[in-house]
């Protein structure tokens, strides 16, 4: 009895699809650059000194020790504690590179696909290689050492409002007369008080764009800077005070807002209002309650007020400086007055720095603060600078009239600069060959040659058994929620497993036909009865329940027909066809190993 399938879906066993899923991974496989390698034994290709060592030819074409070994040991270093002989993997080995001297002979490299895959995958490689790692390590030390201390700055600042010469002359004039001054000996408030100026209060690395930061921890403490100019005019900037740095708090805050039409009459009574309710929480009121009762900040008053832990420099100066004097867990803050209303804080948390540079979680983070901010311009400046000097040597006559030119340049020769990225260019060249030889001569030719394929099964009837299997039809429940619905209709009707498929719209997946009795999803030690409905299976992928009913059992032994057994016949043609594509390229390139080299291969541990 064979029913035809009303719908595949997730967690079913279908005996095609099962036998095609060395195929269907394949195709996967080639939107996966990365992972493409892996599947294919992540051939490592080194480049080759002319003297090394022969282990093995085929044809005219030779494979160094070097090169082998290369290769076998990356891919014998996992962890299963199990590795293949040299000769098991030298089989492996040849038959991979003769596979893609084939497609070497067919010209497959020079097709567009193939080059357009290869030079996809080049652009996306070289981004983890243009990348100068010791000028971001120092970045990173440096970050770190800045995050120590916090710094309290002010600054003098003349704007500069187009890029008309003249304008930023009289600027630059403006912001040198303020520096006399302070040479002078005047003070530096009296001095910013006849030019655009402010407090900043205390900041910490990460706080201000990197080229003020720099300046700024570069000023020692009680002193001014030089004037320097950025993109939007000059400053001085004066370190007030240094201090150990106080980390991030967390804190909980009932938010009394300030709208834009107020009158100060109806600020003064907002004010009231949050001493008043300053006054409650003091005698006990709740402060989770009270936050989501009164509170106006639409982001924290439905959790009582909590907010994420924050640092210097992410919200207004008054309501940090608020913040942070809280001395210890719990305490309240008296109304603190900013631009959005009245604040009532509670301390729910301090967190120290860390100041172990030995916390490798800690140093990653930095690092990745390190790789998304503004001072990556600096490495990459750093770079830009080293790659220059090897350009100029290597390629002098080299268009490098910039830094872009020269990193243009760069990414486009990587292969002259960085042997490891060569190897890993040509590892996914070799591979992706591979991958399209193996397709064209074993995947779809098995697939697509139907008379083959039936041939093939007729001279191997004998291999296609039936093992102890079942009539059965498959349900699979994609919303858990209609499991038990669906077990008690198809036990009082078990043929209406059919119409609750074609109604469902896809929620209740439905597979019938004979199964193996492994092919079925069952918890374990299942006894398998004629009219069994089997306990649900949950996919832990997608929490579906799948559970059968078996309709007829079957002994083992029966042969398979064509259409049971394709899936398997499949899969053996497709053996099949590689062997004998395998031993006809053995024939064009004879394998001639060198058992002298081969005997003398490192022992393995």
């Amino acid at each position: 009895m064979k029913s035809s399938i009303v719908k595949c879906g997730p967690g079913k066993v279908n005996n095609v699809i099962e036998a095609l899923q060395p195929f269907r991974l394949c195709e996967k496989l080639r939107q996966r650059h990365k992972e493409l390698l892996i599947f294919l034994f992540c051939f490592s290709l080194l480049n080759i000194n002319a003297s090394a060592q022969t282990l093995f030819t085929y044809g005219k074409h030779a494979v160094s020790k070097k090169e082998f070994l290369n290769a076998y040991n990356k891919n014998n270093s996992d962890s299963s504690g199990q590795q293949m002989s040299y000769n098991e993997y030298l089989e492996l080995y040849s038959r991979f590179k003769l596979k893609v001297q084939a497609a070497l002979d067919e010209k497959m490299d020079t097709t567009a696909e193939q080059r357009n895959e290869l030079e996809s995958f080049r652009y996306q490689l070289a981004d983890n290689y243009i990348k100068d790692d010791a000028s971001i390590q120092l970045l990173v030390d440096e970050a770190f050492d800045r995050s120590q201390k916090d710094i309290h700055i002010s600054f003098i600042y003349v704007p500069i409002y187009s890029t008309d010469s003249t304008e930023i002359t009289a600027a630059r004039k403006k912001i040198n007369e303020a520096y006399t001054k302070l040479q002078n000996g005047e003070s530096f408030n009296k001095v910013a008080g006849s030019y655009e100026h402010g407090d900043v209060g205390y900041i910490t690395v990460f706080v201000l764009p990197y080229e003020l930061e720099n300046v700024a921890y570069n000023t020692p403490e009680g002193k001014y800077s030089t004037p320097f100019q950025t993109r939007t005019g000059y400053y001085i900037l004066q370190n007030i005070k240094e201090r150990k740095a106080v980390g991030k708090v967390r804190v909980a805050q009932v938010l009394l807002s300030i709208t834009p039409n107020m009158t100060n009459e109806e600020r003064t009574r907002l004010r009231n209002r949050a001493d008043s309710l300053y006054n409650d929480l003091l005698e006990g009121a709740n402060f989770a309650d009270s936050a989501k009762q009164l509170s106006t900040d639409n982001l924290t008053y439905q959790n009582g007020g909590e907010m994420e832990a924050f640092g210097l420099g992410q919200y207004d100066t008054a309501f940090t400086n608020a913040a942070f004097a809280l001395q210890k867990d719990g305490e309240l803050s008296s109304p603190v007055r900013t631009s959005f209303g009245f604040h009532i804080l509670k301390r729910l948390q301090r967190i120290d720095v860390i100041s172990d540079k030995s916390n490798t979680a800690n140093m990653q983070m930095l690092k990745e603060k390190v790789l998304q901010s503004d001072r990556m311009k600096t490495a990459q400046a750093m770079l830009a600078k080293a790659v220059r000097k090897k350009i100029e040597k290597a390629a002098p006559a080299a268009d490098l009239a910039s830094d872009s030119a020269v990193m243009e340049y760069y990414r486009k020769h990587l292969e002259n600069y960085d042997s490891e990225y060569a190897a890993q260019l040509k590892e996914f060249k070799e591979g992706n060959l591979l991958f399209g030889m193996m397709q064209k001569k074993v995947w779809d030719a098995a697939v697509t040659d139907s008379v083959g394929l039936r041939n093939f099964y007729n001279e191997n009837k004998h291999k296609y058994n039936w093992e102890k299997s079942a009539d059965a039809v498959i349900i699979t429940c994609t919303d858990p929620t209609d499991l038990d619905s669906t077990r008690r209709t198809i036990k009082n009707d078990p043929a209406s497993w059919r119409r609750l498929a074609q109604e469902s719209n896809g929620v209740i997946q439905v597979d019938s036909g004979r199964f193996e009795l492994a092919q079925i999803p069952v918890v374990e030690r299942t006894n398998f009865t004629e009219g069994l409905m089997t306990a649900a299976v949950t996919n832990e992928q997608d929490r579906s329940k799948t559970f059968a009913y078996i309709i007829r059992l079957h002994n083992e032994g029966d042969p398979k027909s064509f259409e049971d057994a394709k899936g398997s016949v499949i899969n053996d043609y497709q053996l099949y066809l590689e062997e004998k594509w395998i031993a006809d390229l053995k024939k064009k390139y004879p394998v001639r190993i060198n058992k002298k080299v081969l005997n003398k291969l490192p022992v393995k541990s």
